[in-house]
């Protein structure tokens, strides 16, 4: 990313909050001090770290990511950021892109069929090449032109996503689209667990929604959200917990049984494990 840009993403950015900008789907996060881990819900989307770096956790791994690759999440995925190093000189500055299925679907199509499109291993971590920032760039500064933005900026995007299909992991991409497809698969179930949020996950009966056995299931779900479905759904769960305590100040009893906790105590138990702190103080 080069300077100018940078410069630009500062004059206008907030800081310490995020922030949808005049391109629909594409926000932006500017840190100026150090954070501690933040938990939410990262929507399916392709994350770039513009300056700086942070840390990534879903559940125990834990990845760095900065300017040199890009996160890749094809499901929503309930997961941590931590920003160690940030100051008014030197903020962070993450880009994220809300993945729109349909525009990577008519991309697909249009891709020659003599056109191989590569199929690195899994993992949200790619490596991030010229040309895919070479177009985000030019998808930034089209915020100086607000006239422009109608027209230019799904261009911008189809070429993002040519780029990102040409990728050397470009098969997780076309895979999420694909009708079949395990990625895809996952997707559905990761879309029903966020719907049916309150209600007890039977493995079985999504393995058997999906088309999958229960260990390919299993297999699959954890490769590409890396978590369990029982752990997933429980994140999840603490998350729009979380959310609601923020947002509304309810009862706590009664935000737990929202979200399908039986036991106020248990969920009181698991909240702390995640957050770090009781419900209580959040409220």
């Amino acid at each position: 990313m080069n300077q100018t840009t940078i410069d630009q993403l500062l004059r206008v950015l907030p800081k310490n909050k995020t922030i949808e900008s005049a391109v629909a789907g594409l926000f932006f996060y500017c840190a100026d001090r150090p954070s501690k881990a933040v938990s939410y819900i990262q929507e399916p989307s392709i994350c770039i770290v513009l300056q700086g770096e942070r840390e990534i956790y879903l559940g125990a791994d834990c990845q760095r990511f900065d300017n040199s690759n890009l996160m890749f999440c094809p499901v929503n995925i309930p997961l941590s950021m931590h920003i160690k190093h940030a100051s008014i000189e030197n903020p962070v500055i993450v880009l994220s892109m809300k993945l729109d299925l349909a525009m990577i679907r008519d991309i697909l199509a249009q891709i020659p069929a003599n056109q191989s499109i590569a199929s690195g291993h899994l993992g949200i971590k790619w490596q991030l090449d010229d040309t895919i920032m070479a177009a985000f760039e030019r998808l930034i500064d089209l915020l100086d032109y607000p006239n422009d933005i109608k027209f230019l900026a799904s261009l911008i995007q189809q070429e993002i996503y040519y780029r990102l299909l040409s990728a050397e992991q470009g098969s997780k991409l076309r895979q999420l689209v694909v009708d079949g497809s395990h990625t895809h698969r996952i997707a559905q179930a990761t879309d029903w667990i966020k719907a049916h949020l309150n209600q007890p996950i039977m493995v079985e009966h999504l393995a058997s929604r999906c088309g999958m056995s229960v260990s390919g299931f299993h297999q699959h779900f954890k490769e590409i959200t890396q978590l369990s479905p029982l752990q997933y759904q429980k994140n999840l769960r603490l998350m729009e917990a979380r959310r609601l305590i923020k947002r509304h100040g309810a009862q706590i009893s009664q935000i737990a049984m929202q979200v399908g906790y039986e036991s106020p105590s248990q969920f009181s138990r698991e909240y702390k494990r995640l957050f770090g702190v009781n419900p209580s103080s959040d409220l």
